[in-house]
């Protein structure tokens, strides 16, 4: 893992669940997660394969830490990466200067008010793990198309409908739904002006599931809920492997989709 990247995790984590910062070095250098990401960067890699974004102008929406924004920059694209979380964004942008990004660029923003921050025109955008937050996730989409230009490229990452979940994480990471039909995602992309060019899955047993749930229940024995994103790091050497596995070997759909779509 990248220097830039490290850090950036280390930081956010030792921020967001108040743990040493020398831990999180060690388990980052030891182990190339980064943590869950790790699956979504899987299906990232798999729709673009083939394709460059050096030189292009990228969106990446609702960037989280930041991590895809720095990692587009450092592939050569200027990106602009929007979140909601003022501190995420400024520790972002702080990373990014000191690892010479400086075609990263970030915003706090409402992703919801897209269209109103006047960003201009962009040749790709980013939407992964975003839509199942938004209520109105066609008026997001529609806003999304409105800033890319013409043939310009969406990679949209959301869960399948067809995993299990638990209510409880569920409502902890704000989800407004459960996750998507392959079948509804593609209607909803073509009533925003899409066409899907490639889609790809993984996970077909479910295992995020139990990768959740063996957290939930070790940190529920410790008492402490500040404990489930260790935990679920602690079982990450066991899972990851396991869900990349059995995503080559097994075609069916996953817990996890990923679409890439062209503005029509």
């Amino acid at each position: 893992m990248k220097r830039y990247l490290r850090d950036l995790f280390a930081e956010a984590a030792a921020e967001e669940l108040r743990l040493p910062r020398w831990l999180l070095h060690l388990y980052l250098t030891l182990l190339e997660p980064p943590l869950g990401k790790t699956i979504r960067l899987d299906l990232l890699r798999s729709v673009l394969r083939g394709y460059s974004v050096r030189g292009e102008r990228w969106l990446d929406v609702g960037c989280g830490i930041g991590d895809l924004t720095l990692r587009l920059a450092a592939c050569g694209a200027r990106v602009v990466g929007i979140e909601r979380d003022a501190r995420r964004v400024e520790r972002a942008a702080a990373v990014a200067t000191r690892a010479g990004l400086h075609q990263a660029r970030f915003l706090a923003a409402d992703v919801c008010r897209l269209t109103e921050l006047e960003l201009g025109s962009f040749d790709g955008v980013c939407c992964l793990a975003v839509l199942e937050h938004i209520v109105d996730d066609l008026a997001l989409l529609r806003q999304i198309a409105a800033v890319l230009r013409p043939g310009g490229l969406l990679v949209l990452q959301v869960p399948s409908a067809r995993r299990k979940v638990l209510p409880a994480a569920e409502q902890e990471d704000g989800h407004v739904r459960p996750g998507y039909a392959l079948s509804e995602i593609y209607a909803l992309l073509e009533a925003s002006g899409f066409r899907v060019v490639r889609n790809d899955s993984r996970d077909p047993l479910n295992l995020m599931y139990c990768w959740s749930l063996c957290a939930w229940l070790l940190a529920g024995l410790c008492a402490s809920c500040r404990l489930r994103g260790p935990c679920f790091a602690l079982f990450g050497p066991l899972f990851l492997p396991l869900i990349r596995l059995s995503s080559r070997c097994i075609r069916r759909t996953g817990s996890e989709l990923a679409l890439l779509a062209v503005r029509c």
